[in-house]
């Protein structure tokens, strides 16, 4: 988040009805400015490479959005409506660590959006917390993952003296970071089948065969790399030609 939007946020947290009003205003000065940004986006890059909740993400050649826009580059964009995009417009999406931040219908919606401006051909890539995963913590689990959840509890201000127990940190996957829904890779594969995609296929964090998609993932930056790789679920679709 910028220092401006920080500080804009800071100042009306106290007041509901401040709040409220701020946002308000703050989201029909991104939309005004949306049109003039995805019109220079558009004519300076014949392929059209979408990042859907980039947050402090940034790539080259790629159209970050987000729901409070961070950057002077980052183009507002909210999940429960309408996608600001033509039918069959654009040619890859990726969305990091963004789905599970929204409760299961607009997930569905999402998806939907994101088939609807896909070009035939097009592909989706999508990364999310892995429901299997996290449960997994619960039990009897490898040395160096029971470690890594320790380490994340440790960064998160947990007790050294229970930070070997893994329930926190499946509770702050569950239900910390403002996170609404984790799926598993059955529920993301079926929802990414019922939004019309085909091909559905998992690949480990950073691995992909499209070279669209080689270097962007970009979460494991921002938290520790291998944590990142062992809770992530990374799925990526067509839309049929």
């Amino acid at each position: 988040m910028s220092g401006a939007a920080r500080r804009v946020r800071e100042a009306v947290s106290g007041s509901p009805f401040l709040t409220q009003t701020t946002q308000s205003g703050w989201t029909v000065a991104q939309k005004a400015l949306r049109g003039r940004k995805l019109k220079a986006y558009f004519a300076a890059n014949p392929r059209v490479r979408l990042m859907i909740g980039s947050g402090p993400s940034k790539l080259d050649g790629w159209l970050a959005t987000d729901l409070i826009p961070s950057r002077p580059d980052v183009v507002l964009l909210d999940a429960n409506d309408p996608f600001p995009f033509d039918d069959a417009t654009v040619d890859r999406i990726h969305t990091e660590h963004m789905i599970e931040h929204v409760d299961h219908p607009v997930g569905t919606h999402m998806l939907a959006e994101c088939h609807r401006i896909l070009k035939p051909g097009g592909r989706i890539r999508i990364l999310t917390p892995d429901f299997d995963r996290v449960i997994a913590l619960t039990g009897e689990v490898d040395p160096e993952v029971a470690t890594l959840a320790r380490e994340s509890n440790l960064r998160n201000g947990i007790d050294p003296a229970v930070a070997d127990d893994p329930i926190y940190a499946v509770n702050r996957l569950f239900s910390g970071y403002g996170h609404r829904f984790l799926y598993t890779e059955a529920a993301l594969t079926k929802a990414l089948h019922d939004a019309g995609f085909a091909n559905v296929h998992r690949y480990p964090v950073g691995d992909t065969e499209d070279p669209d998609f080689a270097d962007v993932d970009q979460h494991g930056n921002q938290i520790n790399e291998a944590w990142n790789d062992y809770q992530t679920l990374v799925l990526e679709a067509d839309k049929p030609a």
